[in-house]
């Protein structure tokens, strides 16, 4: 089988960056097929190009090329919201948009249901999105979902949902003809396309430590966000892994509640947030900050075999007198270097290095020594604890604001 199939995949909360490098690697090498495959439009990716932002929530990061961009079966698809979307990139969308069959579908009782069971929680709000991503997810383990298939043969459906009363049908009926309109010339059995591409990359929504299994639960997302997930939600499979590029901060961030072993201080924290930009592109809620977490990192990438480290925003700490990176864990006088199953009374244990101190912000090394002496020897102690060398280093948003090592 070809191994013809490259992940982008975020290994630390989210917000790492993964579109830039999405972005970055599309204008490199020649993909046929760019997929999304966890998700919904609770997803934010970033990307710059030509001096213009974009904010792309379900489209693939592909649009922007032309390429094919696949929403696939492991996503769950918000009609109006896909056709917001496309209508605000307008001209600037190049690629050809295609909807996986095997997509559930967001219904409106699923962002209700959303928004009453995070006020019903209060205090202890997982702190979601309120876009329906759960809800509709669950469905389909309830084995009631409804899929973008589904629109194409609504009588059909009326079989499985017997149950219903005449009004509650006529009322779902509504609904997805109104999404049928909107969607459903993109809708499409995907395996041909993928079957017959040279070469695929897959893009992750949320990241690592959102996993649903193997993330900081409860405070979690509802789709599976580590490798093995994407290719599920992609149709693929480990044979067809090329190369895993694992997306991660120089620092840490994480939106919404939650443990979070290296968060910084309320006032250092406003500082990070504040150089960095760290306000949620979905949400637009603050951004909680912290130091780098090795002990966090080295379980993602062992957890989604990462071949390639990807290393974003190090321009943030420019100014920083030292750095802290955390190279284990401490509880009751006990070190140790993996994530325990509850993070309660974990204290961080920091290796402090000094900071280079010198302005790289959208500065491109030709190379490695023209890297600022501090920022290598930093460098250097997170491939050794991680086990993983660096690829790319990104000091600003644009493509061309990247350095290859």
């Amino acid at each position: 089988m070809q191994k013809n199939t490259d992940i982008v995949i975020g290994l630390q909360w989210g917000d790492e960056g993964k579109g830039k490098i999405v972005d970055l690697l599309l204008s490199q090498n020649n993909y046929d097929v760019v997929i999304r495959a966890n998700g919904g439009n609770n997803a934010g990716h970033s990307i710059k190009i030509n001096g213009k932002e974009f904010a792309v929530h379900s489209l693939p990061s592909g649009m922007f090329q032309k390429t094919i961009n696949i929403i696939g079966p492991g996503c769950v698809v918000n009609a109006n919201a896909i056709i917001k979307e496309i209508s605000t990139l307008g001209n600037y969308i190049q690629g050809e948009l295609i909807i996986s069959d095997k997509c559930p579908l967001i219904l409106k009782k699923h962002i209700d249901l959303d928004k009453q069971q995070e006020k019903e929680k209060g205090s202890s709000s997982i702190g979601t999105t309120l876009k329906g991503i759960g809800p509709a997810y669950a469905d389909l383990k309830y084995r009631t979902a409804i899929f973008a298939g589904d629109l194409l043969d609504l009588d059909n459906l009326k079989n499985r949902f017997s149950y219903l009363t005449d009004i509650e049908y006529k009322n779902l009926e509504a609904e997805l003809l109104e999404y049928k309109d909107l969607i459903g010339k993109y809708i499409k059995n995907i395996k041909p396309i993928i079957r017959n591409a040279r070469s695929i990359l897959i893009e992750g929504a949320q990241a690592t430590m959102l996993d649903n299994l193997y993330g900081s639960y409860p405070y979690v997302t509802s789709s599976s966000t580590i490798v093995t997930g994407l290719l599920m939600g992609s149709g693929l499979n480990h044979l067809n892994v090329n190369r895993v590029y694992g997306v991660t901060k120089l620092y840490s961030t994480r939106v919404g509640n939650g443990p979070f072993v290296t968060e910084m201080d309320k006032e250092l924290s406003k500082i990070v947030r504040n150089l960095g930009n760290e306000i949620g592109v979905s949400t637009g809620r603050e951004r909680r900050c912290g130091w780098i977490d090795l002990v966090q990192l080295k379980e993602a990438i062992d957890l989604n075999g990462v071949t390639d480290l990807c290393l974003i925003k190090s321009d943030v700490l420019d100014s920083f007198e030292e750095i802290k990176l955390c190279i284990s864990y401490e509880r009751n006088g006990e070190d140790f270097n993996y994530i325990p199953y509850s993070l309660k009374d974990i204290k961080p244990v920091y290796l402090i290095k000094e900071g280079w101190k010198e302005k790289t912000y959208q500065k491109v090394f030709k190379t490695e020594d023209e890297i600022p002496e501090n920022l290598k020897n930093i460098l250097k102690v997170i491939v050794n604890n991680l086990g993983v060398r660096i690829t790319y280093l990104s000091t600003g948003p644009g493509r061309e604001e990247t350095t290859y090592l």
